[in-house]
C-alpha cells in the first residue's frame, strides 16, 4: 500500500479527459450561488393537502397544516358534489394508523426529498419503496434517486410500508378526482402571489441575512409554498455543494400577504442551528414544542441583529398567529407566547453571533455530527445531517456512515496488514460478533465470507486502494456509495475521454463520477471481482445490521468527536497553526472511526485547494482522552511531506520502502511537535510506544529504537518539516 496516504495524483488527468463531465457541473454551481427560488409544486401540494385532510399533527401545539385550509378544501369538493372522496372516508382510519408509529412523522417531510420531481415521478418512486421494488429504473431518476434512498430508510418495516402504500394510493385517487383541478384553477392560477413573495425575501431579506446564512452554506436553494401547511414548516439541508439540496416549505395562509411567509422562512433557517443550540444549552433532548418555541425565538434574535427595522413586524406576525390557532390572549406578549429559558436564549445567541455578528460575520460552525434517523415524531423536526465540506480555515471533525460502514466491513473481515501499526482496530472484531450474537444475527454474509475476502485482499496485489475506498466519497450516503461500486465491478464506471456517462453512472453525483474514475482506472480483474463481492456483503450488512447499530453507536459517542474537535480548536490549531498555514493544511475533514486502528488514511484531492484533504483516523478512548485521535490524524498529515523517490534510496523492496514512510510518518508527528508544541511532544511519544505494546513509553530513546530512521532519512524529514 502506498503508505496510508493516496494522493490524487491522476485527478488532473482523469479531469482533463472528463471536460464534459465537469463543465455541466461548473454551470450548475454557478446557478446554484443565485440565491433562494420562490415557487409553486403540484406534487408537495398533493402530498401536504393530503396529511392536512387526515389531520396528521393537528393536535400539536404548532400546527403543521392550516385548519382553515382543511375546512376551504371541503366546501370545494362539496361545491363540485365529489365529497366524501376516497381519502376523506378513510381520513380518521390513516390518522389511527399514523398514529400507531413514530416512524410515521417521516411523512411530513417527503415532498422536501422529492422537491425537482414531478407528481408522478414522486408517487411512482414512493410506490416503489413501499413495494420494495428499488431497482426499477423507470422510477430511479436523478429527481428520485435521493428521495426513494431516504424512503427506502425511513419506511424499513412493514407496517410504514403498508401505511406508505395506502396513503400514496390514496393520493393518486384524490388527485383524478379532485386536486388536479383545483390546484390548477386556485393554487397555481395565484401565481402572483407567488411573484410578490419572491420579490419580499429576495430583495429585502435575503441580502440583509447573507451574512448569517453564507457560513453554514444556507444562502440558496428551493422554498415551497403551500396553502395547507401551517405555522410549522419544513426544513431540509442539502450538501454545501449543491445548493439547490437545500430546500425549506412554508406556508402562504390564505388571504395573507407576504409577510406570514417570509418570516416563517427565517424561521425554519433557524433550524439549522436551533437543535446545536439546544444541545449547548445543556438540554438532553429537543420535544417539538420546545424546538417550535425556540425557532420563532431564534428568528427575532436573527432579525435583531441583522435588520432590527423588521423586527416588530416579525413579533407582530408570530403571535398574531399563536392568538388564532393556539387561542392565546389577543394582548399576549412575544416573550410570554413563545417562552423560552435563559440557558437556550444565550446558546441562540451564541449560535447567532449576537450583536458582533454584523460587525464579523460568523466561522463556519463547529460540526456536530448526528445520527440519522430513521423518522420523527409528528411535528418534530429533523436533525440537519452532516455532509459537504468545510471552507478555508478549519478543520472539521466528522462521523459519516459510509465512512464507517465500509471500514467495518474490512475489520470484520480482518483485511489489516503487516506494519508497526494495525490498519483496524485489534478489539473491533470480537466487540461486533458480541453485538451481532445480542441481536440473534450472528453471522452475517460478510461474517460467512470473512476469510475468502481477507484472503482475496491479502494475495491479491493492487488491492490496496480498497482500504481508501470511502474518502474519496465523503459527502456520500452508503448507498450512493455502494451503487457507485456496484458499477466499478461491474465495469460500467464513467472513464476520460467517452463523453459524459450514461446511465446509472451518469445519474451519480460529480464526486461519486470522479471516485468511479479513479477506482476503475488502479483497480483491474481479480480486483474487480472482489470488490463485487465485498459490496454484495456490505450491502447485506447495512440492511440486517449496521444501519440500526450505526445509529445507536453515533447517538452514544458524540461526546467523543465533540471532544476531538473542542481539542483540535483550542489546543492544538493555535500552536501549529504557523506549520500548517506554509503547508497549506489548514482546512478538511476529520473522519474518527470506530474500526480504525492506529494507522490511518488520508486523501489529498488537489494540492491547490486547502480545504480538500480528507483524513480518517482510530476513535479517542473517551471524552477525557481525544489526543490519541488527534496525534493520530497529525501523523497522517506528514505522509504529504514524504517524498518517496528520496525514500526509495533507503529501501530495497517495496515492503521496506512501506515500512519505512510509516515509520518516517511517526517520527515527523513527534518532529513537528518538537519544533511547534513542545510540551505535547513527549506524550505523542508515548502513544506511539503504547500502540505497539513498548514496555519503557517514557524515554525518548526507547522511541526512537521502535521507529527507527537512517540519520540520513531523520535529517530529510527535519528540513522538510522547518523548510519555509
Amino acid at each position: 500500500m502506498d503508505g496510508s496516504v493516496l494522493s490524487n495524483r491522476v485527478i488532473g488527468l482523469l479531469l482533463a479527459g472528463s471536460a464534459a463531465l465537469a463543465a455541466p457541473a461548473a454551470a450548475q454551481v454557478a446557478s446554484e450561488l443565485e440565491g433562494w427560488t420562490v415557487r409553486a409544486s403540484p406534487a408537495a401540494d398533493l402530498w401536504f393537502h393530503g396529511l392536512a385532510v387526515v389531520g396528521f399533527g393537528m393536535d400539536d401545539l404548532f400546527q403543521p397544516y392550516h385548519p382553515e385550509y382543511v375546512e376551504q378544501v371541503r366546501r370545494a369538493k362539496e361545491e363540485l358534489g365529489v365529497y366524501p372522496t376516497p381519502l376523506d372516508s378513510l381520513a380518521a382510519e390513516l390518522l389511527a394508523e399514523f398514529g400507531k408509529k413514530p416512524e410515521f412523522g417521516a411523512l411530513h417531510f417527503a415532498p422536501l426529498q422529492f422537491a425537482n420531481a414531478t407528481r408522478d415521478e414522486m408517487l411512482s418512486a414512493l410506490m416503489a419503496v413501499a413495494r420494495r421494488e428499488l431497482r426499477q429504473e423507470e422510477v430511479y431518476g436523478p429527481s428520485t434517486r435521493a428521495g426513494i434512498r431516504w424512503a427506502a430508510g425511513a419506511f424499513r418495516d412493514g407496517d410504514l410500508r403498508d401505511g406508505l402504500k395506502r396513503f400514496v394510493e390514496l393520493l393518486e385517487q384524490e388527485w383524478d378526482i379532485f386536486f388536479e383541478e383545483y390546484w390548477e384553477r386556485v393554487i397555481a392560477a395565484d401565481s402572483a402571489r407567488y411573484q410578490e413573495i419572491q420579490a419580499a425575501w429576495s430583495e429585502t431579506l435575503e441580502p440583509a441575512l447573507a451574512p448569517w446564512l453564507e457560513p453554514p452554506r444556507l444562502d440558496g436553494g428551493t422554498i415551497l409554498l403551500s396553502p395547507a401547511l401551517g405555522p410549522e414548516g419544513r426544513l431540509e439541508t442539502g450538501s454545501a455543494f449543491r445548493r439547490l439540496d437545500n430546500v425549506v416549505a412554508v406556508w402562504a395562509p390564505p388571504g395573507a400577504g407576504p409577510d406570514p411567509s417570509v418570516f416563517a422562512i427565517v424561521r425554519e433557517l433557524c433550524y439549522a442551528v436551533v437543535p446545536r443550540a439546544v444541545r449547548a444549552s445543556g438540554a438532553q433532548e429537543m420535544p417539538a414544542e420546545l424546538g417550535s418555541r425556540a425557532a420563532v425565538r431564534c428568528g427575532a434574535l436573527v432579525l435583531d441583529v441583522y435588520d432590527p427595522t423588521l423586527l416588530g413586524a416579525y413579533q407582530e406576525t408570530q403571535v398574531a398567529a399563536a392568538v388564532a390557532l393556539q387561542g392565546l390572549p389577543a394582548d399576549v406578549a412575544f416573550e410570554d407566547a413563545f417562552p423560552l429559558s435563559d440557558a437556550i436564549l444565550r446558546a441562540l445567541e451564541a449560535e447567532i453571533g449576537g450583536t458582533q455578528v454584523a460587525a464579523q460575520p460568523a466561522q463556519p460552525p463547529t460540526a456536530q455530527a448526528v445520527p440519522l434517523q430513521p423518522g420523527v415524531q409528528p411535528g418534530a423536526r429533523p436533525s440537519p445531517a452532516p455532509g459537504g465540506r468545510t471552507g478555508p480555515g478549519h478543520w472539521v471533525v466528522r462521523e459519516r456512515p459510509q465512512v464507517d460502514l465500509w471500514f467495518h466491513a474490512l475489520a470484520v473481515i480482518a483485511a489489516d496488514q503487516p506494519g508497526p501499526l494495525g490498519l483496524y482496530s485489534a478489539e473491533y472484531q470480537e466487540l461486533i460478533r458480541l453485538a451481532k450474537l445480542e441481536r440473534g444475527v450472528y453471522p452475517t454474509a460478510l461474517d460467512s465470507l470473512a476469510t475468502d475476502l481477507r484472503e482475496g485482499i491479502g494475495e491479491g496485489a493492487g488491492y490496496d486502494l480498497l482500504h481508501f475506498v470511502p474518502l474519496y466519497m465523503p459527502d456520500s450516503d452508503p448507498e450512493e456509495m455502494l451503487a457507485a461500486l456496484r458499477l466499478v465491478a461491474d465495469g460500467k464506471a464513467p472513464r476520460p475521454g467517452r463523453g459524459a456517462p450514461g446511465g446509472a453512472a451518469g445519474q451519480m453525483g460529480n464526486q461519486e463520477q470522479i471516485a468511479m474514475m479513479i477506482l476503475d482506472q488502479n483497480l483491474q480483474g481479480g480486483a474487480r471481482r472482489l470488490l463485487g463481492r465485498l459490496v454484495d456483503a456490505a450491502e447485506e450488512e447495512w440492511e440486517v445490521f449496521y444501519r440500526d447499530y450505526w445509529r445507536e453507536m453515533s447517538a452514544r459517542e458524540q461526546p467523543r468527536y465533540q471532544a476531538v474537535q473542542a481539542m483540535w480548536d483550542s489546543l492544538f490549531a493555535p500552536q501549529l497553526g504557523r506549520y500548517l498555514e506554509r503547508r497549506r493544511l489548514t482546512a478538511g475533514l476529520i473522519f474518527p472511526s470506530p474500526p480504525i486502528g492506529p494507522e490511518g488514511r488520508i486523501v489529498e484531492y488537489d494540492s491547490f485547494d486547502a480545504g480538500d484533504q480528507v483524513v480518517a483516523v482510530q476513535m479517542p478512548l473517551s471524552t477525557d482522552r481525544p489526543e490519541p485521535t488527534i496525534f493520530a490524524f497529525l501523523k497522517e498529515l506528514c505522509f504529504l511531506l514524504i517524498d518517496d523517490r528520496q525514500m526509495a534510496r533507503y529501501a530495497t523492496t517495496a515492503e521496506d520502502l512501506e515500512d519505512l514512510r510509516r515509520r518516517a510518518a511517526v517520527q515527523c508527528g513527534a518532529l513537528i511537535l518538537d519544533f511547534y508544541a513542545p510540551t505535547l511532544a513527549n506524550q505523542y511519544r508515548r502513544v506511539f510506544l503504547d500502540a505497539v505494546g513498548a514496555e519503557d513509553s517514557q524515554t525518548g530513546a526507547a522511541f526512537d529504537r521502535v521507529y527507527f530512521l537512517d540519520p540520513e532519512v531523520y535529517q530529510l524529514m527535519r528540513e522538510r518539516i522547518r523548510a519555509r
